[in-house]
């Protein structure tokens, strides 16, 4: 009796715990607002990181922005904080994850040579995830900050580079599905 009284408390507390207006794809949760530097973005769209010509799933990742957009280019034009939630769904190493920011930028951008110091900055703070971990990117007007595992991280400075590091969602993507879901569409 005592094991079922814990079990049904332990539910019904557990039930409260999770946002009540959140969106959920393929069971992953994402809250439907987060706040940035004391700004409420709503959640703009999702959309699931599959690699190799296996379509492994990776993570499934959410866009939050002020307004929201279907746009890439007014999204990358915009000043206004943004934030890009990453849930990852199966353990990828660090060195991986590095790679994948540093193709992206040079897919994305021309000039990904100029921002190698901060994208080496950024690419430091890039640790092992493991199935579930949570990375949270946020693109300020003078950066881009960073937390993994619920520790937030040192901004890496840069009006420019936090709109390069964004535009390797939408410029020229590895996985045109996902930005489609970031975008809403």
């Amino acid at each position: 009796m005592k094991k079922l009284f814990v079990m049904i408390v332990f539910s019904f507390s557990f039930s409260f715990s999770l946002p009540i207006n959140a969106a959920t794809l393929d069971g992953i949760n994402f809250a439907d607002k987060s706040i940035v530097e004391g700004k409420e973005l709503l959640l703009n769209g999702i959309g699931i990181r599959k690699a190799t010509f296996l379509k492994v799933k990776v993570y499934y990742g959410a866009l939050y922005l002020e307004q929201k957009s279907k746009e890439a280019n007014a999204i990358l034009a915009n000043s206004s904080p943004k934030q890009i939630v990453m849930h990852f769904v199966r353990d990828v190493e660090a060195k991986k994850l590095r790679e994948a920011f540093s193709e992206g930028m040079e897919a994305a951008n021309s000039n990904h040579a100029t921002f190698k110091t901060q994208l080496d900055k950024f690419n430091s703070f890039v640790t092992d995830v493991v199935k579930n971990d949570i990375m949270v990117i946020s693109f300020l007007a003078d950066g881009v900050a960073i937390a993994s595992k619920g520790k937030a991280i040192e901004k890496i400075s840069g009006a420019d580079f936090s709109r390069a590091l964004l535009s390797i969602w939408f410029v020229n993507p590895r996985d045109e599905n996902l930005r489609n879901g970031l975008l809403g569409q």
